[in-house]
């Protein structure tokens, strides 16, 4: 008990001191103080994410560097990781992280290619509302996964069904699609989860 009384006596022994010197300090000064304190947490907040964004920066320049060859030569699958990244990308990091990879890795090199369809930008509305809906989900990782690559899916088709004439091919397209997203969350999702938590 008179330890517990004794870390309240220096607490509040060094509030007051601090709240002395604070209150002799400069209008600008304080400013300055505060203007230091601020950018001391956020220099915190950053240390401890610089993997995280680093792995952040390394995947969305090697997906941009697919998309853009998927879009250059014309390759009628959609084998990019794009989907797949995203929702490893929104549990992990967060939404507001997808939306710029989303922009940065699947919308910019599709414009840089000269393929570009005006289509995409439905398909990277359709992604975003997935990883929307996937934030309120707690199930297993690849439960979870097969579920959201199922709705992307039948949402491409449904849309590609609308705006395109051929639903056969467009269904064995997406079908491949499906595939392959698939494949990515079976083998490479859990380990690059547990890479951006570290």
């Amino acid at each position: 008990m008179k330890k517990v009384s004794r870390n309240i006596d220096y607490i509040y022994f060094f509030t007051i001191k601090f709240m002395s010197l604070f209150m002799k300090l400069e209008k600008s000064d304080i400013k300055y103080l505060l203007l230091f304190f601020a950018v001391t947490l956020l220099l915190f907040l950053l240390i401890k994410k610089i993997p995280s964004i680093l792995i952040f920066i390394g995947l969305t320049l090697l997906t941009g560097l697919i998309v853009f060859l998927n879009y250059f030569l014309q390759i009628p699958v959609d084998f990019t990781p794009v989907f797949f990244l995203s929702i490893i990308i929104t549990s992990t990091l967060g939404f507001g992280y997808t939306f710029l990879f989303v922009i940065l890795a699947g919308f910019i090199p599709g414009i840089f290619s000269g393929d570009f369809k005006p289509s995409v930008f439905v398909y990277l509305i359709i992604n975003l509302l997935v990883n929307l809906a996937s934030i309120p989900l707690n199930l297993n990782f690849i439960t979870e996964s097969i579920i959201l690559s199922f709705l992307y899916g039948g949402l491409v088709v449904i849309i590609r069904s609308i705006t395109e004439s051929d639903f056969g091919q467009e269904l064995f397209v997406n079908l491949i699609t499906f595939g392959i997203n698939i494949f990515y969350f079976w083998k490479l999702g859990e380990a690059l989860i547990s890479i951006f938590q570290v």
